[in-house]
Formats: C-alpha cells, structure tokens, sequence
C-alpha cells in the first residue's frame, strides 16, 4: 500500500471516529434529561470564584453534584466545553482547565464574564473535539504533500513502504557510564544508543522499569551535546510526571497546554508560572488592574439603559480590549525570551500548538506513553524534529477509540505498536524496581518472554488469588449503564480491608467495570477507587482487582483485553489481591494460566477461607 493511500485510509478511520464522538455525546435528538441522567451535561452548577487568568482570560471555579461522580471518558481537562444559561438560552464556549467529583475549573473564550454569571440555571455541557481531528488531518495532509522529508520517509518505514535498514555503532563511551552510574545495564543501552542519534529510537519500558528515569538521563546527556529537544505524551499527568523528574535534575523545563491541576514545582514552568514572577509579573499586574477597572465601570451599565450609556459602556469595553492586547503582546515577548533558555518544551500534541512554536524545529522529539498515543496524533509531535524517541510499552493498554468501525480499520493501533510492527528494533528495560518477583513473574512470562527480572527480594504473600467459584457471587448488570458488577466481591473486600493493610499502606482498589467501581466509591470510602484505565502509569503498595464476572455461560466481556490485565496486576509494590471466580474466568486460556501460576506457588486460595 502506498503513502496515499495510507493516508486516505488515516482520514477516513478519524471522520469515522469524529462521528461516532458527535453521534454518541452531542445527539440534538437527546433530551436534556437524558443526556444529565447520563452525565453528558453536568447542571445546575454554582460559580464559587472568578478571576482573569493567562493571557487576560476570565477563569471560574464552579461546583456541582453529580450521583456516581464524573465519568472521566465523558469529561477530562483540556477539552472544549460550553457554559449555558437555560433561561435565555445563551451559551459562552470555553476549555475545561480541570475537574474532580464536585468542582471544575473553567476558562471561557471571551473578553469579560458573560452578564448572566450568577444565574442559578447556568450549567456545563461537553463540545465536539474539532480542533485535535483539524490538526490530525492538516498533519497527513502534509505528510502526503512531502512538505517534510523526514517524516515522509519516517512514515514510509512505519508502513513498511521502505526498510528499517539503519546501521547503528555502538560505540564505548567511559564518560556517559561515569556521569550516569545510577543507571542499569538496559538503560544505559539505551542511554548511549541515543548519543549516535538514530532517526527513530524505541525504548520499551515495561511496568517499573525506570523507563521515566532513562528519559530524564537521556535528555540530559542530549543537552549537554548542545542538542534541542522537545517531549510529549498523549496525557498531561505523563508529562507532569516527566517534567517534575527534570525539574528535579536541574534542568530549564517550560509546559505548555493545559496546566491548571499541576504541583506548585511544575507551576512555574509553565507560562502561568514564568509570568508571575516578579521581573514579569509587576508591568503586567499594572496592566491588569487598569484593564479590570475599565470593565468594572463598563458592568455599571446594566442591560436596560439608554443610548448615553450604551455608548460609554462601548467606550469603556473598547480601553479594556487595548489593555487586554498589551498584556497578550507583552506576555508572548517575555515567554519568547523564556523559550529560547529552556533545556526542554513539554506539552501533549495538542498542547504544543502555542503560538511560541510557530515554525519552531527541534532536533530531538520524545514521545512518552507513545503505546497509548493514536498515529495521526503523533505525527504532530514528530514533524517537529529530525529525530525521534518513542517509549513505552505496546503490551499495556491501547489508545481509547470510541468507534468500533475506526477500531476494526486500525485506528487504535498506537504509534510505537505500528513502529514494532513494521520492525524498527526496540531496546527493552528489563529490570523492574517495583514489585515483588511474585507479583512481577506471570507478566514477564506471558507479556515479556519472561525476560524481566526483579530487584525487590521474594515475599510468597505478596501475590492472593480468592477463588468466588461455587460461593454464589453472582455478577449483576446494571440497568442504567449496562455495566456489570458484582456487590459480593466488594462486601467482602470492606469486610477483610484492615486485615490486608497496615498503617501508612497506598491501598488501592481497580476493576475494568464502571458499575463496580462506582459501588466501591459508595462501600469503600477509606480506600481510593478507579478503573483499571484510569490507573495506568500508577502505583501503589497495595492492589486489589475485582474481576467481577461470574456466570455460568463463562463470558468475560472486558476481561478478554489482556493487555488492560497486564496494567491491573502490575501496579502493586508489595501486595496484589485479585478476586474472581474461577469457573468463569478459566474458560479464557490467560486465565487458566493465571490461575495455574497462583496455584504454582501458593497464592492460590478459596473465598470460603474468609467466609468462615
């Protein structure tokens, strides 16, 4: 297939998924009813704080309640929203900063607050994602103009078009195993693998291998040769978790994108951060007190006035809107001079599409978490360097693809799993600090050829199976969300929960089920709660997985994703319990794998053991 077509294929799987999205969440036949009961809208909110945040932007803080809490596929920070106003039907467009259970960070797209702010039937609603499809196509779109040569040939060794022919000498560099002795044997590979600067790089960083800390060695010995360079991930906790590691290294870091929920450290990195310090912060802070005491005067002039007061409130706007551009003109001038001290610009792929990077090229790109980022989306990254790094690990889960039309065309294949699938050869990490031998064993074997090996020392109980089979736990379907879920398992999780932990123990319980883990959050209040989704790239020192199903036809839905099971059972440090029935589960050859490697060494227990 050739580069057209591969791109006509792209195109048309993202229209595909890009439908799928406006049909699924913004159907106009839906009634408003409806789309609240499934929490699509989210109303009434109440406006707790206002303020003028980055580039003279009005910002609110509003709070809500929501029965089950946020549905975190439905709502994330960085994605288009709107405020609406039931009443007069008005409706001011705007950006999710950040959102939890109850409060939500907002800033609008506009000049000023919109008069009708303290309403009591104002709310939220999502909007389509337009801006990521427009900037996924115009990137193919380039990409099939050959406007960039690197990326072009690049694309062409992803599918398989040219070869992956590419000589790279290792060579021995006693400086780089003196300066980065904290590094292991895989690492440093990789390490030094770098130096020689390959077109393309694939560092396969399997659960708790120190993949974050090789990146941060990497980036450092890639400045230090004078290098500029530029990393990114499909999510902004990726990237703040990379970013604070630099940080902590030293080095210059300046985030871009969405940057509301980050840590104070991280906070002034960003370009929020950088202008609130004082060399920045005093000229513009003048600016802003002159701008907001034109719109004050302008608010005075309340709807119902005449045309005297109609004109001076234009008047007063238009002194607001000159002070606005000032400080916009005057922020870009201070954070162009920022950008060129940086050792490294951070941001996902949408977020580096700030006005600072126009025309911006770098020499070396990084994607990190590139198993869970969709091609086209990379792409923007990629086409801002002459060389790339990608890492991660293809054998977690996938990219999320909410059309299973896109899904079955491939859309959900991540880049680094293209990139590994067209032979580009990857430097494996395989030496895990995070958990137990126990713990880590059935996913080298069955994930990484059994290559991982362990730091941490045996512990023969760090690693429970509670077999639910023939206890009548039966799995239930909820009649709302269609999600199963199995109360038993839980019951019997809170009524066992002290006797598993000790003080000062991370305990965290994840199911693949959102019905489950919404029961949890209501059952299991001392402990957090997440889906199996939301939890990768996490740790904790305790895990426990409720698997849910249990019926006698032996159907396991959600469970036939193996790689969403390799990310549950390898976020434990020093305790993984898993509870499931065995019956149902063992009908699936994983399973009955799993099953027989608890029994191999002893994990292995019935659910009657706690029973009585």
């Amino acid at each position: 297939m050739e580069v057209d077509s591969i791109i006509q294929k792209l195109r048309e799987l993202l229209r595909i998924e890009e439908k799928e999205q406006e049909r699924k969440w913004f159907n106009a036949s839906i009634s408003f009813k409806t789309l609240r009961e499934e929490g699509a809208i989210i109303y009434p909110v109440k406006i707790n704080n206002k303020s003028f945040g980055y580039n003279d932007f009005p910002v609110i803080q509003v709070s809500f309640h929501l029965r089950g809490g946020i549905n975190s596929q439905l709502y994330k920070g960085g994605m288009p929203i709107a405020l609406f106003n039931t009443t007069d039907n008005e409706i001011c467009n705007g950006q999710l900063l950040s959102i939890e259970d109850r409060t939500a960070e907002i800033l609008l797209y506009t000049e000023d607050f919109p008069d009708w702010i303290y309403a009591s039937t104002i709310g939220i609603k999502r909007l389509p994602d337009n801006r990521t499809f427009q900037a996924m196509h115009g990137v193919l779109n380039r990409i099939a103009k050959q406007e960039n040569k690197f990326i072009y040939h690049l694309f062409e060794r992803f599918h398989k078009i040219t070869g992956n022919q590419e000589e790279i000498l290792q060579s021995e560099n006693q400086y780089i195993e003196n300066q980065y002795r904290n590094l292991n044997e895989f690492q440093l590979a990789a390490l030094k693998k770098s130096q020689q600067l390959p077109s393309v790089q694939i560092i396969h960083g399997p659960p708790g291998t120190g993949k974050t800390t090789t990146l941060v060695a990497i980036i450092q010995a890639l400045r230090e040769q004078g290098k500029t360079v530029i990393a990114s991930a499909p999510s902004n906790a990726a990237i703040d978790h990379l970013a604070k590691q630099l940080i902590k290294q030293g080095l210059k870091v300046l985030r871009l994108g969405n940057t509301a929920k980050v840590n104070e450290d991280i906070w002034q990195h960003t370009p929020e951060g950088i202008l609130s310090q004082e060399e920045y912060n005093k000229p513009l802070k003048k600016l802003r007190i002159r701008a907001d005491e034109f719109r004050k005067l302008a608010h005075q002039y309340k709807r119902n006035f005449g045309r005297d007061e109609r004109e001076q409130r234009k008047l007063l706007q238009k002194e607001a809107h000159a002070l606005r551009e000032e400080i916009q003109s005057l922020s870009k001038y201070y954070l162009s001079s920022y950008f060129e001290k940086a050792d490294v610009i951070l941001g996902t792929p949408i977020g580096l599409m700030d006005d600072l990077m126009k025309d911006k090229k770098f020499d070396i790109a990084i994607l990190d978490e590139a198993g869970q980022c969709i091609e086209p989306l990379a792409w923007l990254l990629l086409e801002k360097a002459n060389h790339c790094i990608l890492a991660g690990d293809h054998l977690q889960l996938p990219p999320t693809i909410i059309s299973e039309e896109a899904t079955l065309g491939g859309l959900n294949i991540s880049i680094l799993e293209r990139a590994i699938q067209a032979g580009i050869p990857s430097d494996l990490l395989g030496i895990q600090y995070r958990m137990t031998p126990e713990i880590a064993e059935f996913s080298s074997r069955y994930f990484y050829e059994g290559k991982l090996k362990s730091v941490a020392p045996s512990n023969p109980d760090s690693l429970i199976f509670y077999d639910t089979a023939g206890a009548g736990f039966d799995e239930k379907k909820d009649e709302n969300s269609q999600s199963t879920y199995n109360p038993e398992e839980i019951l019997i999780i809170a009524e066992h929960l002290d006797n598993w932990k000790t003080p000062g123990d991370s305990v965290v319980f994840i199911s693949p089920y959102t019905a489950q883990v919404e029961l949890a959050k209501e059952q299991l209040q001392q402990i957090a709660v997440s889906t199996i989704d939301s939890f990768q790239g996490q740790e904790a020192d305790i895990i426990i997985v409720s698997l849910v199903r249990s019926n006698p036809e032996g159907k396991i839905g959600f469970l036939s994703d193996y790689r969403r099971m390799n990310v549950a059972l390898t976020r434990a440090k020093s305790k993984l319990i898993v509870i499931g029935d065995s019956t149902t589960i063992t009908s699936d050859s994983f399973y009955k794998q799993f099953v027989s490697y608890t029994e191999e060494i002893g994990a292995y227990h019935s659910v009657f053991e706690l029973m009585y």
